[in-house]
């Protein structure tokens, strides 16, 4: 897999023997692989923090912003790879390695995944 790459999600090692995969259990939840969703993780925007900020004048906010927001992944979709390779900072302390970085060619939005989760089309 390199840059520039299409992929798009390994049925194999992410559903389950009734969604045509080979797992017994889901990767994540049932209800993700019944929708043939794997969530991925995107930093937030600036977009996310002024909405954040917004939500923070309500009492029952948190008063931390959330470092990472999800994105899904879907199973039918064909995805570009923007870094085949990187290590990410998901919160705080080591990075975690094995991501690959992708741009979903209908919505835009960048997102990192694990790259064993994914094929070359």
């Amino acid at each position: 897999m390199r840059k520039g790459d299409l992929v798009q999600l390994d049925v194999k090692k992410t559903f389950t023997k009734q969604m045509g995969g080979t797992l017994q259990y889901p990767y994540t939840n049932y209800e993700c692989d019944e929708n043939g969703v794997v969530f991925g993780s995107r930093k937030p925007t600036s977009q996310d923090a002024e909405a954040w900020r917004a939500a923070k004048q309500d009492a029952s906010s948190s008063p931390l912003r959330p470092p990472w927001h999800s994105v899904p992944i879907h199973r039918d979709r064909i995805y570009e790879v923007l870094r085949a390779r990187c290590r990410v900072h998901f919160s705080y302390g080591n990075p975690t390695p094995g991501m690959t970085q992708l741009l979903c060619l209908q919505t835009g939005q960048t997102a990192y995944i694990r790259r064993e989760l994914l094929e070359v089309v």
